[in-house]
C-alpha cells in the first residue's frame, strides 16, 4: 500500500484557477461547509472510488466530483490522493472523516426527534387532572386512547384543582381534566360531560328507608368532599344548608366513595359518577334539599400549535364530548337548575 502523504487537490480545475476564487467569481459562499459536503465527502471516503460513491448515492459523478470539490475549497485541504483508479484519504482527510462523522450521527438524531415529533405513535403527552376526576372519570376517559395507541407515552398525574390551570400555562401539562369550565383567552376548553349533583346513602344505611330523610339529615355524618376540589362547593350549594347540623367528615375522594359505600354516612354527589352504584342499589338517591346544581368536567389545553400526539389526544376527547352531550347520553335539562351550576367556570386573571 503506498505511504499516505500531505495529498493534493485532485478536484482542482485544470486550468489551475485556485478553486476558491472560481466559487466566490461564481457567486458561491466558500465559507461555507454544507451537509450535502459532508454526506459526499463520507461516502467517497469509505468506497475509495468516486463512481463507487456516485452510485451508492444514486448521483452523477459529475455532483459527487463538485461537492467534494468545494469542500476541499472552502476548507483550503486537500483530503484526497489518487492511488491507481482509486482515492484514498489524506492525514488531514482522516481527521475530517472521524470529524464528518459525528457531525452527520447528531444530524441524524436531529432528524429522528423531527420524525418522532411528527408521528404521533412516537409522542408524548402529560395529563393533569383534580381528585374528583382522578378517583372517577380519568381512567373511563384515557384509557381507551392509550389502548389505541400502545407506543405513545401518556403521563397522568393528579393535583388539587387551584394548581391546575398553573400547570397547564406553566407547560407541566399538555392538557388537564378537571371538575370546572375554564375561561380564559390563553386556554381552549371543551364540556366532556354535565351532570347533576344527587344526595346519596348506602342501600343499607337507615337513611334509606326513611320516610322522610331529609327530615333527619342532621343526625347522621355527613361525608364532605375534600377542600380544594371542585365538587365541594358543588355540594355545598346543593345542600342548601341541609347538613349544616350533622357532623362532617372531610374525605379524599377515593375514601369517600368507599366510605359512602360502606354506609358511615351521607355524601352529594356528581350522579355520573356514581349512576352504576345508583342502578345496582349500592346506593340510594334520596330527595334533593334544593335546587339542581349541576357539575361540569371538562378538559382544557394551552391556545397555540399543538404536537400531532397532542392533537390526536384532543381529538379523541372531543369525540369524547360529542358522545357524552348527545341527546341520546346528555341528561334532560331542569327549570329548577341553578344558574352558577349551569355555568360553572373558573377564570384566570394573568
Amino acid at each position: 500500500m503506498p505511504k499516505r502523504n500531505a495529498g493534493v487537490h485532485l478536484f482542482n480545475d485544470p486550468a489551475g484557477q485556485p478553486a476558491r476564487s472560481r466559487l466566490t467569481s461564481a457567486g458561491l459562499d466558500p465559507s461555507r461547509i454544507t451537509l450535502d459536503q459532508l454526506r459526499v465527502f463520507v461516502a467517497v471516503a469509505d468506497r475509495e472510488h468516486i463512481t463507487g460513491a456516485a452510485k451508492a448515492l444514486r448521483m452523477s459523478q459529475g455532483s459527487v466530483s463538485g461537492l467534494v470539490h468545494r469542500l476541499e475549497a472552502t476548507l483550503g485541504l486537500p483530503l484526497f490522493q489518487r492511488v491507481g483508479r482509486n482515492v484514498r484519504l489524506t492525514d488531514v482527510g482522516e481527521s475530517l472523516r472521524r470529524l464528518a462523522g459525528r457531525v452527520l450521527e447528531e444530524v441524524s438524531e436531529i432528524e429522528d426527534m423531527s420524525a418522532g415529533y411528527h408521528a404521533v405513535e412516537r409522542g408524548e403527552i402529560t395529563v393533569a387532572a383534580g381528585r374528583v376526576m382522578g378517583a372517577h372519570r380519568l381512567a373511563r376517559w384515557v384509557a381507551p386512547f392509550a389502548i389505541a395507541h400502545p407506543h405513545l407515552t401518556v403521563k397522568i398525574s393528579l393535583a388539587p384543582m387551584h394548581t391546575l390551570v398553573e400547570m397547564l400555562l406553566g407547560g407541566t401539562a399538555d392538557v388537564v381534566m378537571l371538575g370546572s369550565l375554564v375561561k380564559s383567552p390563553e386556554i381552549e376548553s371543551l364540556i366532556l360531560e354535565r351532570t347533576d349533583m344527587v344526595l346519596l346513602v348506602s342501600g343499607e344505611h337507615p337513611l334509606a328507608t326513611t320516610p322522610d330523610p331529609l327530615s333527619v339529615l342532621a343526625t347522621y355524618r355527613y361525608l364532605a368532599h375534600e377542600t380544594g376540589t371542585a365538587t365541594e362547593p358543588r355540594a355545598t350549594e346543593a345542600l342548601a344548608g341541609a347538613a349544616d347540623a350533622s357532623m362532617t367528615v372531610e374525605l379524599e375522594e377515593g375514601a369517600l366513595h368507599a366510605a359512602l359505600l360502606a354506609g358511615l354516612g351521607f355524601a352529594m354527589m356528581p350522579r355520573s359518577v356514581v349512576l352504576d352504584d345508583i342502578e345496582s342499589g349500592r346506593l340510594v338517591a334520596l330527595p334533593r334539599p334544593g335546587r339542581r346544581v349541576v357539575q361540569v368536567f371538562s378538559a382544557a389545553r394551552r391556545c397555540g400549535t399543538p404536537t400531532p400526539a397532542q392533537q390526536a389526544f384532543w381529538d379523541y376527547l372531543s369525540g369524547v364530548a360529542a358522545r357524552q352531550l348527545s341527546p341520546a347520553v346528555a341528561e334532560p335539562p331542569s327549570s329548577d337548575m341553578t344558574s352558577s351550576g349551569s355555568d360553572d367556570v373558573i377564570s384566570r386573571i394573568a
